[in-house]
């Protein structure tokens, strides 16, 4: 997939998670120093679930896109030594839905991004 299939997908995802995104979870592409938009790499806050040892808190996860999205999945990272279950210390998440070979399948429009912010909030 050349560049400009994939930053014309991730507009698309950008508009409808807009539209359409979990009450508190943050997504949006990295704002580059002249003001631009790098669709590429995205910034995200999850907000700890509710009832939870994580409630209260906001989690930061960033997201890089390859000009091979959505046939492979994004990479997905917490902040080196963030301690969750599906998050290694070096804070690459391990998901199945984020292995190519083994879970993942190109997403619908709306929920490639959404998929994976919403399987980490709920653990």
């Amino acid at each position: 997939m050349s560049g400009g299939i994939v930053c014309g997908r991730l507009v698309e995802e950008c508009k409808a998670w807009r539209k359409n995104n979990p009450h508190g979870l943050v997504a949006k592409p990295e704002t580059l120093s002249d003001g631009t938009m790098n669709l590429m790499a995205w910034h995200c806050t999850i907000p700890g679930k509710h009832g939870t040892g994580w409630e209260g808190g906001y989690y930061p996860l960033t997201m890089h896109f390859s000009e091979d999205y959505p046939s492979k999945p994004q990479k997905c990272k917490f902040p080196q030594d963030f301690f969750h279950p599906n998050v290694y210390p070096c804070g690459t998440i391990c998901l199945s839905i984020l292995n190519e070979d083994s879970g993942w399948r190109p997403p619908a429009i709306t929920s490639g991004i959404r998929r994976v912010v919403v399987v980490i909030e709920g653990d």
